[in-house]
């Protein structure tokens, strides 16, 4: 028996042609890139936000701190209390209101922002490059545009990808499904691991 195409309602309209999942799909796309970028430095995506904001030089309380990265200010300080651990921030005592504490970065913590922001720079200056002059008529055609030459954050690097997800897997979050050639590049990895040295 054949297997006859499935029919589309004729109702249905393309999700990618809405600002609102345009524009998700492209801070996911964005937040990937991030996060990789974060784990190659040793901190969480969490964590690089709060040191990115910080990075505006001005210190601040976990309640601004929570406002600035969208979270609650008792998700902003415990944030905080591992990057206090790491030795990439400190809190200190602001200069009118002795109950409230203020987070500003270490030199440490200045030393990896800026290694962080030049890569960042490149790496937009490389989607504007990849993006060309034609952006499309409307905003969700730029975002759209945007989504696509990112590709989820790896500008379809295969060797980019497998040595993001092998960071990945050694935090506690959730893994994503690689593609194929990264897949495998991450299984061959494995085995020479488990293999160790040769003699």
């Amino acid at each position: 028996m054949r297997v006859t195409e499935i029919e589309r309602d004729p109702r249905g309209a393309p999700a990618t042609e809405r600002l609102n999942y345009t524009a998700y799909r492209l801070s996911r796309a964005l937040d990937r890139f991030t996060e990789n970028l974060a784990l190659a430095h040793g901190v969480t995506l969490s964590q690089f936000l709060i040191l990115q904001v910080l990075g505006e030089g001005l210190p601040l309380s976990n309640a601004q701190l929570g406002r600035r990265t969208f979270v609650s200010a008792q998700a902003a300080h415990l944030v905080a209390n591992e990057l206090i651990d790491l030795g990439l921030v400190e809190r200190g005592n602001h200069p009118t209101n002795r109950r409230v504490r203020l987070v500003r970065l270490t030199e440490r913590g200045w030393d990896l922002v800026q290694r962080c922001g030049q890569e960042l720079q490149r790496h937009e200056r490389r989607l504007t490059a990849a993006m060309g002059e034609d952006l499309g008529n409307s905003i969700v055609d730029v975002l759209d545009h945007a989504a696509r030459e990112l590709a989820g954050g790896y500008f379809g690097d295969d060797e980019a990808e497998a040595d993001a997800i092998s960071r990945r897997q050694i935090t506690s979050r959730p893994r994503h499904v690689p593609s194929r050639l990264a897949a495998n590049r991450l299984r061959s990895a494995g085995r020479e691991a488990q293999a160790g040295p040769a003699d």
